[in-house]
Parts: C-alpha cells; sequence; structure tokens
C-alpha cells in the first residue's frame, strides 16, 4: 500500500457512468469497476475518501463536455451508489475557508460539492487539503482533461505524491486527454492500475506522527 493513501473521486456521478446519463459511452461501465474495486479497498482498508461533485445551473453550459451534465437537481448530478460510504459527511456548495475539526477522524468519506472542475478553485477544498499531512493521493474518476489533471497538477504542486489509477478515470474529451496525460507525467504523477493499487502488500505496524498544530489528522 501506498504511504497514507488518500482516494480522491471526481465526478463520479450519473450522467458519465449510468446508462441514460447525458454524457454516458460505451466505456464506462469498465471504468466504474475499477472505481468500485477502489471503494471496496477504501472500505476494507480504512483509506480515507475525498469526493468531488459537480453541481451545475440550469441553462450553464457543461465544462466537460458538449451536452448539458451534472444539472442540481436532475438525477445525473447524483453520484453512484457505490461511491458513497456510511461514515461520510457532505459539506455542500458552501465556498469558505470554514471547515470541522478533524474531519477524517470523524468520517472516512468527505464530500465536496462545486460549481466548477478544478478542485483548487473551492476554497474549503483548497484548506483541508493544504491541512493535511504528508499523503498520497489515489486518483480516480471523470474528466481526464478536467478535474484529473488540475486535481493531480495542483497536489503535485503542493508537495504530495499523486497516483492516477489510470483505468479507473473516463476520458471525456479524448482529443485533450493525451496532452493533460502528458502534464501529469512532466509533473511526476504515477500511473497504476486498480489492480496494482489494490493489491496486498506486506503489512508493517506503520510509525504514525501526530499532525502539527492547524493541521487535520488523519
Amino acid at each position: 500500500m501506498y504511504p497514507n493513501p488518500i482516494l480522491l473521486d471526481i465526478e463520479t456521478q450519473r450522467d458519465f457512468f449510468s446508462r441514460g446519463g447525458s454524457c454516458y459511452d460505451r466505456r464506462a461501465p469498465r471504468v466504474a469497476r475499477n472505481i468500485y474495486r477502489l471503494f471496496t479497498w477504501a472500505r476494507i482498508c480504512g483509506v480515507p475518501v475525498l469526493s468531488t461533485v459537480l453541481r451545475l445551473r440550469r441553462r450553464e453550459p457543461g465544462p466537460l463536455a458538449d451536452r448539458p451534465h451534472c444539472i442540481e437537481g436532475t438525477d445525473g448530478e447524483e453520484k453512484l451508489p457505490r461511491t458513497v460510504l456510511a461514515r461520510r459527511i457532505n459539506l455542500g456548495l458552501r465556498n469558505t475557508t470554514d471547515l470541522p475539526d478533524h474531519l477524517f477522524r470523524r468520517h472516512q468519506q468527505v464530500i465536496f460539492e462545486k460549481r466548477h472542475p478544478d478542485v483548487f478553485a473551492h476554497a474549503r477544498i483548497e484548506r483541508l487539503i493544504t491541512e493535511l499531512p504528508s499523503a498520497t493521493f489515489v486518483l480516480c474518476g471523470a474528466g481526464v482533461a478536467g478535474g484529473i489533471v488540475q486535481a493531480a497538477v495542483g497536489l503535485r504542486s503542493r508537495g504530495f505524491d499523486v497516483v492516477l489509477a489510470e483505468d479507473a478515470v473516463l476520458e471525456l474529451r479524448p482529443d485533450a486527454a493525451r496532452m493533460a496525460r502528458l502534464r501529469m507525467e512532466a509533473k511526476g504523477v504515477v500511473f497504476a492500475t486498480a489492480e496494482q493499487i489494490t493489491a496486498p502488500k506486506p503489512r508493517r505496524r506503520p510509525l504514525r506522527r501526530p499532525a502539527p498544530a492547524g493541521r487535520q489528522a488523519l
């Protein structure tokens, strides 16, 4: 297992992965199976999960595809049921810097709703990530050339290790996905399959350091 892993799932929503979703395509079931594999691993191993949900206003152009998607109040904006954990908190759309203390001690999954694909355009997510101790982020979800590349590059710029679950991400704009992957490679993002990420490793008792004052503890 990677040191101090955090699963970051980006836009695992019905419009992208469920039949009848506005941006559904034939690749979605295979990608979804690998996303579910990562969530099973997170449940069994107690891996913290940070989730984002895109919620767009009606008549607002969609940032991830040419068709409208993730419109608030529709079925398409909902998360896939198997990407929702029992011990979770949804912090909604509120884009302020205030956060409850010790989020990941009290909840395994923290869900943020956002208007923009870039996680670092959301003040609460920015603060939570900034306050985390060293961690390895494992990325999955929808929008390789959208929120996924923005999250990966932003995390690497902030000193975090990043692993992209390459068979658990959906390319919504294939023409832009290649450049997004090159950007991630240049930033030192590691590419691995869901099977490689979740494969059992020899267990050693980790040395846990208390988080410095003012930081979120894992």
